[in-house]
């Protein structure tokens, strides 16, 4: 008999059945089929299950099978050419799925002056960086984040201290005044126009970089004529971070450090060989004679063998910190973004650091169909200690010494036997970190930075927009300076400690109004741009100072313990406006055929009353090649447009009352007192200086081939500048030393390409390239007196070549033993001999002499310049490695000559190749102790300073891991990415005297640029 079934077997016959039902929906399968736009079956298209490693390919047929999970599943279609694709799966089991080409990089929406547009739509050189590219390196500032990856503009480093800015120009050097403005305000020198969020007023050195969403670039005149003059030289246009959708919450930190890498100085046998043959080379001990080192003291250090490495002794491993988090929030009406951050860096030299906070918040709001309104505010503190930069003292003190005393103190005469006390009154042997010593030295400045903007938008009618914008950038700094009479600063100047404040502010304003109309009448759209625009900036400083002697504590603020009769005092102050008005016209016919006119008018009070206003136009034709009919068979063309602009750009980058001559006060001594008098200042007033002018012709060409797998743009431009404006010296017989005036003409022209490839792309590993390069040459054709404005080492003006210019002797090799016969052959009063350099005679009459003899040396600025980024990337990991290089960039190398210790007392760049009789290199002259060539007037081993400074940097190398989602979520993460990067890894240079030295910012001996190895994550909650 069967009895009743048993409560337990009926409980599992329950859960059985429910793991039945799980094992029935876990195997549920979904099919389909994959066309293009035109029904034809797509192959190759990767159809991945959303959250999950579920994935296939699709197959010849553009069919597909696979599991999934849940109806709440979706399914993520994707292709190289063609839009993701998402579909949720619900109770359908069978899809018919038609794919869309991506025009991405033609529809898609670019910031461009004052307004938006699509870049199928633009007819200027506009260069898009990616979203994101940006805030995957781990910078501090922006701009180093683009440095070679796009294409025409040039960014480097001129330093490796914390808180050094970098250098950018955007197609070459196309004007001569280069001013920075007191305040340093938009317009005030050579570098592009920096627009945040559509404001002026703003600097990528205070932005966090994890804030910015998008980075466009405007080269030509017709992109940037809508700027006017503060655009003369290009504008950077920045959008950050807006409120998106759900409310996310973001980390991005990294953790890293910094090692230097500068020329080793000699040391051991190779300093004392150096030694040896200066004294030897200039006959002051025989060559027989080993010993020569000079002193008792030297000689103590070296049989104690007490030598010190100096690099290593004066630098450490820096540290490299940032840590940002975020919210961002959005709906149809309210969107929200906020974030604060912290940056710091503790430099490679022991009192060099720099922190920086940031704030920022961004609200928009709709308040009906017809108003909307938002304003954005930043706030930036930042703090950072500077030192007199001692790697000059690295290389000219003598290696054999004592850093510290017993106690452990600093020596600051390390090379003196240590029972002395004296002060030798020779620079060069004062220790290199002699200004670490305890209360010997403060450089420190604390600098706040304020950016508030709003705008309201009304839109009365469709197509109709009425905006205005008004904006405020408020700057206060404090610089408080101590360093006492030991100090590599103040000694041997022997006016005792020294402390000086400086307080500056400045206030910058803008205050734009823009109409926009848009109308479409069939198969032509119009849009009407017109706007006025306002700045103002206003700048003070004061200075306090003064020298004191007995001194209890170096903080530079208490000036009351100097002496009262050094005590000074300085103030200033500019003021700055500007006024211009402009309309433009942007049309296209069937969206083939594009046009843009663009006409503005600009006033600056920087200018005289008669040259106030000019006028600037452009214009700018584009064709859309590949929507033409007869175009339908080049399957393999996604898109070919060829753009053409001509524009003329102003620049009126003079001083504030650079127009004027000025009085100052001062004192003069009448009769037995000194009264305050009034006089001429030393700058010469200009009233008929007028606009510099550059007149831009650009010719482009944007293509994208097989599925947009290879895709690019070309630009050939060529510029003519003229009326440039140039600070000119005077003769001293005119009573001034300097005026402003319209100097000349140059010419600037040059190609620029970037090409992108998808090498790769398969389900599970991808492979893209993207390789940037520009070739520029840039030229004076003419100056006011047709003749060459000479300055030596400094650069030069010279007609012919480029505005950077170098002018000086030529080396043409070392004096051999078997020239003899030539040796008669004079640099002023000095006589060569064997071993010393070879100068060229220009005018062959057998003497060197100044000006007469010296001549274009190279200038600097690359022939050439670019970037190769490759991407690698599999499931969860990538690799991205990028390199940069520039080309045929001449240096002046200060730490050549002026580090070679010609006179064989310090110790020297240790690799470099010097003349001997068993060695008649030709590189590096002999060295000759007391050889008395200042004397002789002889300074023509300068010329060993310009050399070669191209090189190719592997600039970064960054290897990532994103977490699977599934494992994310478990810790309520919806992205984790880790990552470790190296920045600056190595570095190849064709001048092998570079080894170990980076070029790339320039022949400059002070802060080495570093290399830095982090940790770091991004995690989005």
């Amino acid at each position: 008999m069967i009895g009743k079934p048993s409560s337990l077997k009926c409980l599992m016959a329950f859960f059985m059945l429910l793991n039945c039902t799980y094992l029935i929906a876990q195997e549920r399968v979904v099919t389909g089929k994959i066309k293009d736009p035109s029904g034809n079956p797509l192959p190759g298209v990767n159809v991945n299950v959303w959250g999950t490693r579920i994935s296939v390919t699709a197959d010849v047929t553009g069919t597909f099978r696979l599991p999934v999970p849940s109806e709440n599943s979706v399914l993520v279609f994707s292709f190289v050419g063609f839009l993701q694709k998402e579909q949720r799966v619900g109770n359908d089991s069978t899809f018919n799925i038609s794919m869309t080409y991506d025009n991405a990089d033609l529809d898609q929406v670019v910031v461009v002056g004052y307004g938006t547009s699509k870049r199928r739509d633009l007819t200027g050189s506009v260069y898009s960086v990616k979203p994101g590219m940006v805030t995957a390196t781990p910078v501090m500032n922006a701009a180093e984040a683009l440095q070679g990856r796009i294409p025409g503009l040039d960014i480097t480093r001129s330093s490796g201290a914390p808180g050094s800015g970098v250098n950018i120009q955007l197609r070459g050097n196309r004007t001569l005044s280069g001013v920075t403005d007191k305040g340093s305000v938009p317009g005030s020198s050579s570098e592009p126009l920096v627009i945040i969020d559509g404001f002026q007023g703003g600097s990528l050195s205070d932005l966090n970089p994890n804030d910015i969403e998008s980075v466009e670039v405007l080269k030509d005149a017709s992109s940037t004529a809508i700027y006017g003059w503060m655009g003369a030289n290009g504008v950077i246009i920045v959008t950050t971070k807006r409120g998106k959708d759900r409310p996310k919450v973001s980390y991005n930190g990294f953790y890293g450090f910094n090692t230097v890498s500068y020329p080793k100085a000699r040391i051991g046998q190779q300093f004392l060989d150096f030694r040896k043959h200066a004294y030897h080379g200039n006959n002051q001990v025989a060559e027989t004679n080993e010993d020569v080192l000079p002193n008792d003291a030297e000689r103590a250090y070296y049989q104690n063998n007490q030598w010190i490495d100096w690099l290593d002794v004066a630098t450490r491993n820096g540290i490299e910190q940032s840590h940002t988090a975020s919210i961002q929030s959005g709906g149809d009406k309210t969107k929200v973004f906020f974030s604060t951050g912290v940056y710091r860096e503790e430099g490679v030299l022991r009192g060099t650091d720099n922190t920086r906070y940031n704030a920022r918040l961004n609200y928009d709001q709709r308040i009906s169909n017809m108003f909307k309104a938002g304003f954005m505010t930043q706030l930036t503190y930042q703090n950072w200690n500077r030192r007199t930069d001692p790697m000059s003292q690295v290389t000219v003190v003598s290696p054999l010494g004592q850093v510290y005393d017993a106690s452990g103190n600093i020596r600051p005469f390390p090379g003196i036997p240590v029972d002395t006390i004296y002060n030798p009154k020779n620079k060069n042997l004062l220790s290199p970190i002699v200004d670490e010593r305890s209360g010997s030295y403060k450089d420190n400045t604390g600098r706040g930075n304020i950016i508030a903007n709003a705008f309201l938008e009304v839109t009365p009618i469709t197509g109709l927009s009425i905006k205005s914008n008004f904006g405020t950038t408020l700057t206060y700094s404090r610089r408080g300076q101590y360093y006492d009479s030991l100090t590599i600063e103040a000694y041997n100047d022997g006016v005792g400690a020294t402390a000086r404040v400086t307080n500056e502010f400045t206030r910058f304003y803008s205050w734009d109004n823009v109409v926009t109309y848009n109308k479409r009448i069939a198969d032509h759209n119009f849009t009407l741009t017109g706007l006025t625009s306002f700045t103002r900036s206003d700048w003070d400083q004061s200075i306090a100072g003064g020298v004191r002697l007995n001194l209890l504590t170096n903080e530079f603020y208490n000036l009351n313990g100097t002496q009262t009769t050094t005590r000074t005092t300085e103030s200033d102050f500019t003021k700055t406006t500007s006024f211009s008005y402009a309309g433009r016209l942007n049309y296209t016919f069937k969206g083939k055929y594009l046009l843009q006119a663009t006409l503005r008018a600009d006033g600056v009070s920087r200018l005289s009353k008669d040259n106030k206003w000019d006028y600037f136009p452009s214009a700018g034709l584009g064709w859309n090649i590949h929507q033409e009919n007869f175009m339908r068979d080049a399957w393999f063309v996604n898109n070919l447009k060829i753009r053409a602009t001509y524009g003329v750009a102003g620049n009126a980058s003079v001083q504030p009352y650079g127009t004027q001559s000025v009085l100052s006060m001062g004192n003069a001594i009448i009769g037995a007192t000194a009264s305050p008098i009034a006089n001429f200042n030393l700058l010469a007033g200009n009233l008929g200086l007028g606009w510099e002018k550059s007149a831009t012709a650009n010719l482009g060409l944007d293509f994208a081939l097989f599925k947009s797998r290879i895709f690019g743009t070309v630009d050939v431009y060529k510029t003519k500048t003229t009326d440039i404006l140039y600070k000119r010296p005077l003769p001293t017989s005119s009573g001034f030393s300097e005026m402003w005036q319209n100097v000349g003409e140059s010419e600037n022209e040059g190609i620029e390409v970037a090409l992108s490839t998808v090498n790769v792309n398969n389900r599970d590993f991808k492979w893209t390239s993207t390789v940037t390069f520009t070739a520029a040459r840039e030229k004076i054709t003419r100056l006011i007196t047709d003749k060459d404005i000479l300055n030596g080492e400094k650069g030069s003006l010279m007609i012919g070549h480029p505005v950077k210019s170098w002018y000086g002797y030529t080396k043409l090799g070392i004096w051999q033993t078997d020239e003899n016969k030539d040796l008669q052959q004079k640099f002023g009063n000095y006589v060569y001999q064997p071993g010393d350099i070879k100068v060229k005679d220009v005018n062959d009459n057998n003497l060197i002499e100044p000006v007469l003899d010296q001549s274009f040396q190279g200038a600097d600025v690359p022939k050439w310049f670019g970037g190769f980024q490759n991407t690698f990337s599999y499931k969860g990991l990538e690799l991205s490695v990028y390199m940069v290089a520039r080309y045929g960039q001449i240096i002046n190398a200060e730490f050549m000559a002026g580090r070679f210790n010609v006179d064989g007392t310090g110790n020297g760049i240790a690799a470099f190749d010097y003349w001997t009789k068993d060695n008649p290199t030709n590189d590096f002259p002999q060295p000759r102790n007391n050889a008395n060539y200042s004397n002789a007037g002889y300074t023509g081993y300068y010329s060993m300073n310009f050399i070669d400074g191209s090189f190719v940097k592997l600039k970064t190398v960054t290897l990532a891991y994103s977490l699977p989602s599934h494992v994310s979520r478990k810790v309520f993460s919806e992205r984790i990415r880790l990552y470790v990067t190296g920045n600056n890894v190595f570095t190849k240079t064709k001048n092998k005297y570079l080894k170990n030295y980076d070029p790339e910012r320039g022949g400059s001996e002070n802060s080495p640029i570093t290399r830095q190895f982090v940790f770091g994550a991004n995690i989005d909650f």
